[in-house]
């Protein structure tokens, strides 16, 4: 699937063991820089622009998310109540079959269709049925695929708002093969994020929650092109052979 980020700005910084430093201003609409993920509004801004620029892969993106919401079975959300105590105790919650979250003595909280910036909203109206004081910090957490040529590869549990080049470092950085030109974002079998989307987020410092990823999506390092001597010798043998046969015969 091909796919273009649109972002405006002038790019002005360099890759460093996989880390990258600076922001750059975004194409898509200004976001409040207290909000942690995007909001129902900025996404439906963000598709309008994009089914206007004929970005269908973004848009169809943009499109499922708005939907289907950001949540899948599986997922892990982190609740820690706003209480007077001096030690205050977190709850973790998974997301049950049907998109759904169970608490005891409680009934169900449905999360089809709810994105991560209107969990918070969403959970503290859930407590409120139950308790008098219903604020709360949620952190929702999502299960991502580390791939390629990385030190750690394998599932990491972790925060939507982390930033794709501390998602790579995270899995133990690049390895010495490492190619950052050459990372891609999949969905199943489908690219979603091709190597030159990718780059532009890395530069950027994109979150994962700024490229629409979902639990399960994976991230896979591409390694840099080696060249095989031992064919290019064999095939330079292979060569020589060839053209004294044909001399000899001659």
């Amino acid at each position: 699937m091909k796919s273009r980020l649109a972002f405006r700005g002038h790019l002005s910084l360099l890759v460093l063991v996989g880390a990258l430093a600076g922001m750059v201003a975004a194409q898509t609409p200004p976001r409040s820089t207290s909000a942690e993920f995007e909001t129902r509004a900025e996404l439906e801004a963000q598709l309008r622009i994009a089914d206007s620029q004929h970005r269908t892969s973004e848009a169809w993106l943009l499109r499922n998310r708005l939907e289907k919401g950001d949540f899948q079975e599986g997922d892990r959300i982190v609740v820690m109540p706003h209480t007077s105590a001096a030690v205050q105790k977190s709850e973790t919650l998974t997301v049950r079959a049907g998109k759904v979250v169970q608490m005891p003595q409680m009934d169900d909280l449905p999360l089809e269709g709810v994105l991560r910036s209107e969990l918070k909203d969403r959970v503290e109206k859930y407590l409120g049925k139950y308790l008098q004081d219903s604020a709360a910090r949620v952190t929702p957490l999502m299960r991502i695929n580390m791939m390629g040529s990385v030190g750690r590869p394998g599932f990491f549990d972790t925060s939507a708002d982390m930033l794709l080049s501390d998602m790579v470092m995270r899995a133990g950085g690049p390895t010495g093969d490492a190619d950052l030109d050459k990372v891609v974002i999949r969905r199943g079998p489908t690219i979603i994020w091709d190597t030159k989307d990718t780059r532009t987020a890395l530069m950027d410092g994109l979150s994962l929650d700024r490229l629409h990823l979902r639990a399960g999506d994976q991230i896979e390092v591409g390694a840099k092109r080696h060249i095989q001597w031992f064919n290019v010798i064999s095939l330079g043998l292979g060569l020589v052979t060839l053209a004294v046969t044909l001399i000899r015969f001659r």
